[in-house]
């Protein structure tokens, strides 16, 4: 951390700085306090959109949500509890809740700052799972500060960036305004835009091996053919690292090994379609990869308690 940077406690029922922020066409100092109390304060849409310009240095804070920042002019030196780097224009990158970050030296920088929930605007959402980009930038990338993840953030092409902006602008018009369908607007706009950065990072990042696109691709592939046999070989393979990288490293970064995730995957795809389809148990054991109804059964009660019919049976009880 830059000694220059002083600290802000979090949570905090105090500002952790200003922002000039602009508002259609009228720029006023905004103030945050990095708590949803505050700064998103409807319980039942956690998510706000701002574009505000930094000058001088702002001091480190972190956030109760999350936010996707993404860099539309101007210059300064980001600093993070791990690492410093100078900002440019294209740049995006994710900090998640409870991580600290400043600003150091900024003149003129404009950002775009989307601030949400990731439980309320991420969670759920499979075709982003299986997306590399997705657990790039949104997944560990936000949470893991071990090894300067923010070097390799995003950084979007003068045309990939004036897609981004209109994408923004087009959100901030209904964030701004009230008429019917405002959240349903918003969350698509937000979808849209998210999708958008995370197949350009796959995209720009396909060529890359790095410790967080080794794991990025990893759990990628493993949402993609979790339904398919998948050997421990085959991904270390995906990762370009030996069995024993892959197993350490896949450990630290999801505090599991791939061969749990991946059965915790299963579980709970099957779960699902207990709970929402009538297909047989057999039918659900192959259709999310296990290899038999009895291997499946004995995994669902180690895992949850009972069988599976009695997890159906209760689920379709509760409605």
């Amino acid at each position: 951390m830059h000694p220059n940077l002083q600290l802000s406690p979090y949570p905090s029922d105090k500002v952790i700085g200003t922002a000039l922020e602009f508002v259609e066409g009228i720029t006023h100092e905004q103030k945050c306090y990095g708590t949803f109390e505050e700064d998103m304060p409807d319980p039942s849409f956690r998510f706000r959109v701002a574009l505000v310009q930094h000058d001088g240095d702002f001091k480190m804070h972190s956030h109760e949500y999350s936010e996707l920042v993404i860099v539309l002019g101007g210059r300064a030196t980001h600093a993070t509890e791990v690492e410093e780097y100078e900002l440019e224009t294209g740049d995006v990158f994710v900090i998640g809740s409870g991580r600290r970050h400043g600003f150091l030296g900024a003149q003129g920088l404009k950002l775009c700052n989307l601030m949400f929930d990731p439980a309320q605007f991420l969670k759920g959402r499979k075709p982003l799972e299986e997306m590399m980009g997705y657990h790039a930038l949104f997944d560990l990338q936000p949470r893991d500060v071990s090894q300067g993840r923010f070097r390799e953030r995003l950084h979007l092409s003068m045309d990939d960036l004036s897609y981004a902006r209109n994408i923004v602008s087009n959100l901030k018009l209904e964030y701004s305004g009230g008429e019917a369908g405002r959240e349903l607007m918003i969350r698509s706009s937000f979808d849209l835009l998210v999708t958008f950065l995370c197949r350009v990072y796959g995209r720009k990042k396909a060529d890359t091996v790095t410790p967080l696109t080794a794991m990025a691709k990893v759990v990628s592939y493993i949402r993609n053919h979790y339904r398919d046999p998948i050997r421990i070989e085959d991904l270390a393979r995906v990762a370009h690292l030996s069995v024993s990288q892959l197993q350490r490293r896949f450990r630290k970064a999801y505090d599991t090994s791939p061969v749990q995730y991946i059965n915790n995957l299963r579980l709970h795809e099957a779960c699902e379609l207990l709970k929402t389809s009538d297909y047989s148990v057999t039918h659900i054991a192959h259709d999310c990869g296990f290899g038999s109804s009895s291997f499946f059964s004995t995994q669902f009660r180690q895992s949850l308690g009972e069988s599976p019919s009695a997890y159906r049976m209760r689920s379709k009880t509760k409605v």
